[in-house]
């Protein structure tokens, strides 16, 4: 008996679940019956119309108006940008070889003018007419290089910050290699400054011996500037890597 009382309890629950399941679905028939057939219709209409080969081929046109020419435009300064890099670091590498040829052209027009006094043995009137030439003609070719080696750089660092030519973290870095590339200009043209000084002073006299070995000594003290000459090699070429190694 008690055995038959806990089958027929079971199968009064499974009854009871079976029925609650029932009147769910019930449920969510009358709701879903309860949608008013005009908006079912409307769903259906609207469903129709968007599979619909020409309103298709509508959609993908507007989509592809709107999505190609924004790619374009991306494209397209991703492209400027790699040409705008490029060229910098073209210039860079042409500004450190224009400098490089004037300023050994510098050094090598003091060192002529000393040698070719002392091959002619001026008397001193004519000695102090070379100088007096020679310092307007040297003087015009230093203006020129010294105009020309210190705008550049500064116009670059401008460009880039402006125009975004490189991230600014990059920028940053650029910065401080331009910042040593001007210390080693300013160095450079100070090597020079003892042999400017010493063949333009009324002291000078290529004829004693004594003044030709002090002027001779300046002259191997310039030729020793070679580590500068490697050192702003070294900067040009980090610069130039700012520009050329952004993908």
């Amino acid at each position: 008996m008690g055995r038959q009382k806990r089958i027929d309890a079971k199968e009064r629950g499974g009854a009871g679940e079976s029925g609650l399941f029932s009147l769910m679905l019930t449920d969510a028939n009358l709701e879903m019956t309860s949608e008013p057939a005009a908006v079912r219709s409307r769903r259906k209409q609207i469903a129709e119309v968007l599979r619909h080969p020409f309103v298709l081929l509508a959609i993908g046109a507007v989509t592809t108006s709107l999505l190609v020419p924004y790619l374009n435009s991306k494209i397209n300064r991703s492209q400027l940008l790699r040409e705008a890099r490029l060229n910098r670091a073209i210039e860079i590498g042409k500004r450190n070889t224009e400098f490089n040829s004037k300023f050994n052209a510098l050094k090598t027009m003091l060192e002529s003018f000393h040698n070719q006094n002392v091959r002619l043995v001026l008397q001193p009137s004519e000695l102090r007419a070379a100088q007096l030439k020679f310092r307007d003609d040297f003087s015009k070719r230093y203006l020129e290089l010294d105009e020309t080696a210190w705008w550049w750089y500064s116009d670059l660092e401008k460009e880039a910050s402006v125009l975004d030519l490189i991230p600014p973290n990059e920028l940053q870095a650029l910065d401080i290699d331009l910042e040593k590339y001007g210390d080693n200009l300013h160095r450079h043209f100070e090597v020079l400054k003892p042999l400017w000084q010493v063949l333009t002073s009324q002291d000078y006299n290529p004829n004693d011996q004594t003044s030709r070995d002090k002027v001779e000594q300046i002259i191997k003290d310039v030729n020793k500037g070679g580590p500068l000459f490697q050192d702003r090699s070294d900067l040009i070429e980090r610069i130039t890597r700012h520009f050329t190694s952004i993908q």
